[in-house]
Order: structure tokens, then sequence, then C-alpha cells
């Protein structure tokens, strides 16, 4: 039982009205006395209390000279529980999918949902998932919580359709070989949906050219089949070639380097743009075999020269925290060979920032009021 007691000293004798605010709004209405909910005087009884008893509620004094008013609030203490519906559910690729928290107990001040033990961004008691990808398989639970205690419950996504991410079942090796002979590499692949092929050396994408043809076809059994033939290989077609498997439900990858004798050459490599604070990775990419070092610089000086930057055997180049003023430059990549000859090769990195919002300024003469 809770009694809501409302005193007043007062000649004329006043009268109580008891109101109790709607949902948390302005808008009130009077409460309705009955066997469970009654009034003496001042004081308002609630006999066997239940949550939605919990609110505000307003004690109205009136008498012929006057009034007054004065506002309580009432938290009728339930244990929490809570469970998730539907338990499980299978949604194919692209569909949309959807859990609802149903939970009881009070008071409740918030509500969490975590996806396979990380937290989500999200406080609502609805989780929905516009367009269901690979990634969003797993378990799903919902937390509900207050002062003294919290509970949980858990639910299961699956994807449909039998979908299974792209494998890669035969792939190329590391070669090491002459200039002059045709090369042919081959990936064989498998998946449901079946899996697209593509080819990149040193990160460029591969397309058909004079002496390149890329091509790709399925067998009875569904493993797609895709080559990369070089004809009359040069020493500025070595490299870190590299096939990727993809679908909409994942991709795969397998790289291994083909190694032509020859001189260094460096590809031309392209404009980098990169946000400022995110880390710039960048391999040079380096053809002609042997090569005996792979080295950075910046206006003539070899790196690294600080502690964000990172040089690695096989040339790539790592800055950590890129700013504008100190990482936006031309950096130089030299390799050679143990007989001294040498390549270089520029890069041009642009550092961007995000906007930044600066405090106002009215200048130095006052505001007119």
């Amino acid at each position: 039982m809770y009694s809501l007691l409302c005193e007043a000293q007062a000649f004329p004798v006043p009268i109580f009205r008891w109101y109790k605010f709607v949902d948390g709004t302005m808008r009130k209405q009077a409460v309705t006395l009955d066997d469970r909910v009654k009034q003496v005087s001042g004081t308002l009884i609630i006999k066997e209390a239940r949550v939605e008893d919990s609110g505000k509620y307003l004690c109205v004094v009136n008498n012929s000279v006057g009034g007054e008013s004065v506002e309580t609030v009432l938290t009728v203490t339930a244990p929490l529980a809570a469970n998730i519906e539907p338990t499980t559910q299978t949604v194919d690729f692209g569909r949309p999918a959807v859990f609802t928290c149903n939970f009881e107990g009070n008071p409740i001040k918030m509500i969490s949902w975590l996806k396979d033990g990380k937290s989500l961004s999200h406080e609502d008691s609805v989780l929905r998932i516009e367009s269901v990808k690979k990634e969003d398989k797993g378990m799903y639970q919902c937390f509900i919580r207050n002062d003294q205690e919290n509970a949980q419950a858990s639910a299961e996504l699956k994807l449909g359709g039998r979908f299974e991410p792209p494998q890669i079942r035969q792939a190329f090796k590391e070669e090491t070989l002459q200039p002059g002979p045709s090369v042919f590499l081959k990936c064989i692949a498998l998946g449901n949906p079946t899996p697209e092929i593509t080819w990149e050396l040193d990160g460029k994408k591969l397309s058909n050219s004079d002496r390149l043809q890329v091509g790709q076809y399925v067998t009875v059994n569904g493993d797609v089949v895709s080559h990369l033939n070089i004809s009359s290989i040069h020493t500025n077609d070595g490299g870190l070639y590299k096939c990727i498997a993809s679908s909409k439900v994942g991709s795969v990858e397998h790289a291994a380097k083909l190694n032509v004798f020859g001189l260094p050459f460096i590809r031309p490599m392209e404009k980098k743009a990169i946000v400022a604070g995110e880390t710039l990775i960048v391999t040079c990419p380096v053809a002609g075999y042997p090569i005996e070092t792979i080295v950075w610089e910046r206006d003539g000086r070899v790196l690294p020269i600080n502690r964000k930057q990172k040089v690695f055997p096989n040339g790539t180049l790592i800055i950590e925290n890129v700013e504008r003023l100190s990482d936006q430059a031309t950096y130089t990549c030299v390799a050679r060979n143990a007989q001294g000859y040498s390549a270089r090769g520029t890069l041009e990195v642009q550092v961007m920032v995000r906007p930044a919002l600066l405090p106002f300024s009215f200048g130095d003469r006052p505001m007119n009021p």
C-alpha cells in the first residue's frame, strides 16, 4: 500500500483534489477513486499498487479564500524481466529483420543492445535492420537496467537462402622467371551466390590490354575459373599479383609475387588523398629482380625521420595520424639492385581536413541593443 500525504492549515476547512499527469505531459486528469484507490482528507491511499500507478501526481487545495497545489512523484517498483521476439529468425540477404525487446518491471532507466557481445548504438526497444548483410548474422541481446538491477534476453539472426561466402579452391604460386615467355595465372573459386573474380597488380585493378587478357567461366559444378594471361612477359610486369573473389555475402583474396629478372622499375603512383588523423599505408610498386633495397625519401632525407613513420623492407611506408602541415608532401620511393642500378618513383600525398566551426566574432564594434 502506498500513501501520498497532502496537508494544509486553512480556515475555512479546505477541499483536497488529486490529479495525475498523463504520460509525462503537462496534461492532467482527476484520480479515479474506487475500492483500491481511496482518499481520506488530503491523503491518497493506493492499495495493491501497480506499475501503471507510477507517475507525477498533483494535490490541489481550495477553500473560499484561495487555493494552492503541490506535486509529488510516485514510483512503484517491480522486478525487471525481458524477452525478445522472435527468439530466432532466418532472413534472406537484403531483406529487413526486426527484433522487439518486450520488458516488464519498474523503473526502467536504460535500454541497450549488444551483438555478439559488442555494444550497438541503439537505445530503442525495437531493433530494425533495413537490409541484412553477412555481418548481421549472429546473437543479439537486449538489456534493461535501473539503479538496482538489470535483465536481459537474447535472440539469433540467421542468413537464409543457404548463402556461402566465396572460397578460393586453387590459386597461383610465386614465380621467378626470365623475360620473354608467356605467363598464365589461374584462380578457382566457389560460393553461393556465384562469386566474380577480379585481378590486381600492386593494388591496381587489371583489365584487358594488348599483352594482357583477363577472363573467367563457370564450370558445371559451379566453380568459377578465372585466368590472367600475359604474353611475352617484360621485367616491368613483375610485382604482387592478387585475385579477389567477391559476392554480396563476402570476399576472399589470394596474392603472390611474380619476379621477372631485370633492372629496377617503379610503376607510376597516383596522387593519394587522405583525411587528417588517419593512417597512410602505401607500398612502392616495384618491378625488376633481384632488388636489394627499397627506401622512401622526402626532401632528400631517407625515412623514417620521426616516430610516426615506419618503412618496411618490402617497400611499405606507414605514417600514423597524418597532419596537413607536417605530412602533406611529395614522397619518393627508390629501388636499387646489387649492381647499383636504381629506379625512382614519386607519390604526392594530399591531406584533407574536416570542417571545424570557429567561435562567432563580431569585430571590435559594440553591437546595438
